[in-house]
């Protein structure tokens, strides 16, 4: 018999989404709401989910900030939640800046696209 298994991180949008100014640049922007969990799959199929972290990533700078597992799971729950600037904490960590015409990755100097060559 042959059993193909396995364990994963994954990470999956909520569908929530809010405009805040950036604890980390001091811009406005789009902050969407993700968790991020450990998962046991048994053919490809996911049975047991543990280590759930939510975050919010934004749209200015891509920082990545956490917020707290309670309200995380409110947000999941679909319930009427606020997220305010005080519920973001920093990370350090940064998403890659993208293109918003073709996607492609850019470095942060850059205001036009080298693949494009759109505005970013």
């Amino acid at each position: 018999m042959f059993f193909i298994c396995g364990i994963d991180t994954r990470d999956k949008a909520l569908g929530y989404a809010r405009q805040l100014v950036c604890p980390c640049c001091g811009r406005l922007g789009r902050f969407e709401v993700y968790v991020m969990y450990t998962c046991l799959s048994l053919f490809f199929v996911p049975l047991f989910k543990w280590g759930r972290r939510y975050y919010a990533r934004a749209s200015c700078c891509g920082a990545v900030c956490e917020i707290d597992s309670a309200l995380g799971r409110r947000i999941e729950r679909g319930e009427p939640v606020e997220l305010t600037a005080a519920d973001l904490r920093p990370t350090g960590a940064h998403t890659p800046r993208r293109c918003p015409s073709c996607g492609a990755q850019v470095d942060e100097g850059f205001r036009f696209c080298p693949h494009c060559g759109k505005p970013i």
